[in-house]
């Protein structure tokens, strides 16, 4: 939602053409039936086990991933180039930037072009530099054989997928197979068969919800054209162009193939910017007609998908108004708090529908989220304030749930571009080298993540010893217990205040129910030092505490 964001710091459709099979076709004609849904089956026909997320939810049970996503500067630096530089590789003297997830894509033109295999010896690769749980996203930039050929906004192609109503399952010889005639769900079976030993969570689409139109987008519910009454037209998705009932049917097409090739994986509605988008996939099914309940149509878009992913860019939240103008709070912890808001914000209206209820609750995970480090205009922009963004960030999204979090994005492009925009500062890295062997320059922000990564990703978050520190208002903090060393690591700060300021100070003292009677600190560079006592001093930037 980048451009949309930037818009919102700044003060009809027709009816989708469908057919379907005709149900009560006779037995005889059924043996030279070419395709069947699961929806229209008759009862000789096998079906693939009726599993929804309205019934079953899987469960990451994996540690939190600190992740970025990827990016091309040229022909010289290739995916695998690219993961060395944010993982890091010994082998090659590389100590990387401490990501241990990466979020590729695999568009369907791509792998059309190149052949299904292109990134078989790429995605082996990563998991030879300990990279295996990934988050990759699909579904964008059809083939031109494969877009779907209806304009529902006169002159501008659809986003979708040609053939996206046929049936996902037709008899094979063996029983059940994937229908080729649908190409959309092709395109995911063949992707998954080959590329789900180092994919976690496959998400759907990015950024479907991208809109000009932020005024219907994040108007309140009852005013004109809000999206929370109206459902999305076309015209107003302009990265699907299509109706939102299509994009629920690209949701179940996804969930069916995935969870049919992988079950322990995770389909993510993919990337959005709106809680009003996520309403309206809740509140619709696949099907055309107005997203209307039928038995062809029995579920609406939350049973198809297990994972939220969402975007979140602080900066644009960072200010109220204050009668006679705004008032501004651009500070480290106002954005992390923006990031726990807004997954707060998606939550409740994933709890309207049942989910965490009546039905199973689904993960959440965050796939592009930064501030720049350079101030532009009025949005907050400074290094420290960069890096204590992302690791507070990260500390408080394990707090509250996060499952992952991916940096926008892996180095600066401002000389790349040279436009100079705020998401060209964003990088953990500075500007590369036009090739690999060149210097390269981690940014503030690449070393904290780094340095917190190192420290916390083989830990998880301890909610019973976090609530042993009695942090006072003015402290954030969390306790990370490691099984395999049977200890604990503290994160803590002191809350940040003030606009444009990441001063902050305050002394903590550890209960006496805490043995601490030596404390080693490490700071966000991973610089260290000793102290002795229980009294530890803090300010702004976050520092990890062991005892003893």
């Amino acid at each position: 939602m980048r451009l949309l964001r930037k818009l919102l710091w700044c003060p009809a459709e027709l009816s989708m053409w469908w057919h379907s099979m005709a149900v009560g076709l006779s037995l005889c004609f059924s043996l030279f039936l070419l395709a069947c849904t699961r929806e229209d089956k008759g009862p000789d026909v096998p079906s693939v086990p009726e599993i929804t997320a309205n019934t079953q939810a899987n469960r990451y049970t994996g540690f939190f991933l600190y992740g970025a996503n990827m990016g091309w500067l040229n022909n010289n630096w290739r995916d695998e180039d690219v993961a060395d530089i944010l993982v890091g590789n010994r082998a090659k003297g590389l100590e990387g930037a401490g990501v241990i997830s990466l979020r590729p894509a695999l568009y369907e033109q791509f792998v059309e072009n190149w052949g299904f295999d292109v990134r078989v010896e790429t995605f082996a690769y990563y998991e030879s530099i300990e990279v295996k749980q990934n988050t990759v996203f699909i579904g964008d930039l059809p083939s031109d054989a494969h877009r779907e050929r209806r304009q529902y906004v006169s002159g501008v192609p659809s986003e979708s997928f040609e053939n996206l109503y046929d049936p996902i399952w037709i008899h094979g010889a063996d029983g059940i197979i994937v229908n080729e005639n649908n190409y959309y769900a092709h395109y995911v079976y063949k992707l998954v068969q080959r590329y789900k030993n180092q994919v976690k969570f496959w998400e759907i689409k990015n950024e479907p919800d991208l809109t000009y139109r932020w005024d219907f987008a994040g108007a309140l519910p009852g005013e004109p054209g809000s999206w929370w009454d109206n459902d999305p037209s076309p015209d107003q998705l302009i990265n699907w162009c299509a109706p939102i009932q299509s994009y629920v049917r690209l949701l179940r097409v996804s969930y069916e193939v995935i969870k049919y090739v992988d079950p322990d994986a995770f389909v993510c509605v993919g990337g959005i910017g709106y809680p009003s988008f996520l309403d309206a996939v809740l509140r619709n099914s696949d099907n055309p007609d107005e997203g209307k309940i039928t038995d062809a149509y029995p579920y609406q878009g939350g049973a198809w998908f297990d994972c939220l992913s969402f975007h979140i860019y602080p900066m644009y939240y960072l200010r109220s108004w204050a009668g006679s103008g705004f008032a501004h709070f651009r500070h480290s912890d106002a954005a992390a708090a923006a990031l726990i808001n807004d997954k707060g914000e998606y939550e409740r209206v994933l709890a309207n529908y049942g989910y965490g209820g009546q039905y199973p609750s689904k993960e959440v995970i965050v796939t592009e989220t930064n501030i720049p480090h350079k101030q532009l205009g009025d949005y907050i922009g400074s290094f420290e304030a960069q890096r204590n963004y992302l690791v507070k960030a990260a500390i408080t999204g394990q707090k509250n749930g996060l499952s992952a979090i991916y940096v926008y994005g892996p180095w600066d492009n401002a000389e790349q571009n040279g436009n100079g925009g705020e998401y060209d500062y964003m990088g953990l890295y500075k500007p590369l080298p036009n090739a690999p062997g060149g210097a390269l320059r981690l940014n503030e922000s690449g070393v904290a993540w780094r340095t917190m990564s190192r420290i916390l990703r083989e830990r998880r978050y301890d909610s019973g010893e976090t609530a042993k520190l009695s942090l006072p208002s003015n402290m954030e903090g969390a306790a990370f217990y490691a099984a395999k060393t049977n200890d604990f690591v503290y994160a803590f700060w002191a809350k940040t205040s003030v606009d444009l300021s990441e001063i902050a100070s305050a002394t903590y003292v550890f209960p006496t129910s805490i043995r601490a009677d030596k404390l080693h600190v490490t700071f966000w560079d991973g610089s260290g030092t000793e102290v002795n006592g229980r009294t530890l001093p803090l300010n702004g930037s976050p520092v990890f505490v062991t005892c003893n």
